[in-house]
């Protein structure tokens, strides 16, 4: 076993095929064996060789397996090390709030089992999210107070990877005076990094140091030098196989081009760079941002239509991100927070010996128990009440499905809308002046049944706009009809048809019913979980999850 440990260490990142095929070897022979670490070794192994090559949710799953094996088998410190590094993970994929509470979940067990080494690494990891997340001056501090301690006290590291500390702190410094627009002291930390590139090869460290130089460049406005360490940190890049960087360098050559107003080559660029992150990042400030320098790219090369198409594109990841970075800022501040805990409790105790102990205690007892009595009441209300909702709606389902079978079929594309049918009070197109023939109605009445039969609703690119595209009109006259004739705005008419596509299929199809939530959303066309459950309740007045448990209970096969 050693022997195959020592080989897929020597073996470059960029072999990932080889270090996957010698891992699962070595978990083979460490499962028979009945060895944890040697399984947890060989399942680290194969968690950031799937990283490297993009497979992040496979990379992540090998590391909860390996965290698994170490808590039942009672092993502490490699269960620490796992969860800090299923922290790494989704923090290189830029899942800031689950990449904090990896970290603060590793951070807390390090504290329980007093290893000062562990924490000291970890609450590095931390100060990286408030880097990320906007806190840059706080970020600043506590990563050179980090930088100052492992020189003082390494905690018996190698020098190797004392160096690679350094690198890796040298390279967040000046990624965080680039974001006070300090350059100059940006400059000076990213040239003390890369001077440690000469002493150790540490592949994704120096991509990383030679992307903010470029960024320092071409916050100057000096795009020559900016394009030549971006374009040497893209070739390392490809040389080393590591994507997990590539995305963004080439929204920044992107960029670059288009200052320098070459739209054609910023085009080509951020073309590839689109491919990478969506296949691989799609949830990511990068393609956010790839977006919107596609729109501006594609206008100023005077293509008007794909500029808009891409800068909706950019408006409706903005949210999603944005919440995302709320929550990782809040669970960053908590922990922060938490070192203050004892001083809290002090205070907290010294106060309260100054009051009345028995009377507080047997209020607060009251009012918990009055609170708990309300909880669990509203909990029983709520739940008969979506039940109540559930058996109307299966009523529902049930009454059409006898009158008229076949308009309900969901595997022959047949569904019919009468089931969900909402009404907007305020139309999208009350326009008097824009007057339709009958004949032109008719047509894109006719369009919107053809759309209607080939589920193209459950297309995520089903939009107004390639709506009317495909049925041959335009915008304006389609929001009138659908106004006019179904009496909603086209949102409403899309989120209609793919919700009564979901709640038939979902009580007619077993197999259905036992996908995530996620996977249901993308199979009637949401780009999230969270959209497609919205919607859900918005018109059924049900959870996804309350409805498939309900029929589940119904139709236990």
């Amino acid at each position: 076993m050693e022997d195959i440990r020592l080989q897929i260490e020597a073996l470059d990142d960029s072999k990932v095929e080889e270090i996957i095929s010698l891992s699962n070897i070595l978990y083979k022979i460490a499962f028979e064996n009945e060895d944890p670490k040697g399984m947890i070794d060989a399942l680290t192994y194969l968690s950031i060789a799937n990283l490297n090559s993009g497979n992040n949710n496979l990379a992540i799953e090998y590391l909860q397996n390996a965290s698994d094996i170490a808590f039942k088998g009672k092993l502490k410190d490699e269960n620490i090390l796992i969860t800090n590094l299923i922290g790494n993970h989704y923090f290189d994929i830029e899942e800031y709030d689950k990449s904090s509470a990896a970290y603060s979940k590793a951070l807390s067990m390090a504290e329980a089992i007093n290893k000062p080494s562990y924490v000291s690494v970890i609450k590095t990891n931390l100060a990286f999210i408030k880097l990320r997340t906007g806190d840059y001056r706080t970020a600043l501090k506590e990563l050179k107070a980090s930088e100052d301690e492992l020189l003082t006290n390494p905690y018996g590291r190698t020098p190797k990877r004392v160096n690679t500390g350094i690198m890796l702190f040298n390279a967040r410094i000046s990624e965080a005076y680039i974001k006070l627009n300090l350059l100059d002291s940006a400059l000076y930390a990213n040239d003390k990094g890369l001077s440690y590139t000469k002493k150790i090869k540490v592949d994704n460290v120096h991509i990383d140091l030679l992307m903010h130089r470029g960024i320092i460049f071409k916050n100057k406005k000096d795009y020559a030098n900016a394009l030549l360490f971006l374009n040497q940190a893209k070739d390392l890049c490809y040389e080393a196989n590591d994507i997990i960087f590539l995305g963004k360098i080439l929204n920044l050559i992107g960029e670059c081009k288009l200052e320098l107003e070459k739209y054609t080559e910023a085009i080509d660029i951020l073309s590839e760079s689109q491919e990478i992150l969506t296949k691989k990042y799609s949830n990511s400030d990068e393609i956010s941002k790839c977006y919107k320098l596609l729109g501006q790219a594609y206008k100023k090369n005077g293509d008007l239509e794909k500029s808009n198409l891409y800068y909706e594109k950019h408006i409706l990841s903005l949210s999603k991100l944005n919440n995302k970075k709320s929550l990782a800022s809040r669970k960053v501040q908590d922990i922060t927070l938490s070192d203050f805990k004892n001083e809290i409790n002090t205070l907290e105790n010294q106060k309260q010996q100054q009051k009345n102990r028995l009377t507080y205690s047997q209020i607060g007892l009251l009012i918990v128990g009055i609170g708990l009595i309300m909880v669990v009441l509203f909990f029983q209300k709520a739940k008969k009440k979506n039940k109540t909702k559930f058996e109307a709606l299966l009523a529902k389902i049930e009454i059409q499905e006898n009158e008229n079978a076949a308009s309900i079929q969901v595997n022959d594309k047949v569904i019919n809308s009468s089931i969900i049918d909402t009404k907007d009070v305020v139309l999208e197109s009350q326009s008097k002046e824009l007057e339709i023939s009958d004949e032109l109605y008719e047509q894109i009445l006719i369009g919107l049944e053809k759309i209607e039969s080939q589920e193209y609703y459950l297309k995520t690119e089903c939009n107004l706009y390639n709506v009317a595209k495909k049925i041959n009109t335009n915008t304006s006259y389609l929001s009138k009809v659908i106004n006019a004739h179904f009496g909603k705005n086209f949102n409403t008419y899309i989120n209609d048809l793919r919700i009564n596509y979901a709640i038939v299929r979902l009580k007619n199809e077993s197999k259905f019913r036992s996908y995530s939530i996620k996977s249901i959303a993308e199979e009637v066309g949401y780009k999230s979980a969270d959209s497609f459950t919205k919607y859900f309740k918005i018109h059924t007045g049900l959870l996804p999850s309350f409805y498939i448990k309900q029929l589940k209970s119904k139709s236990p096969s």
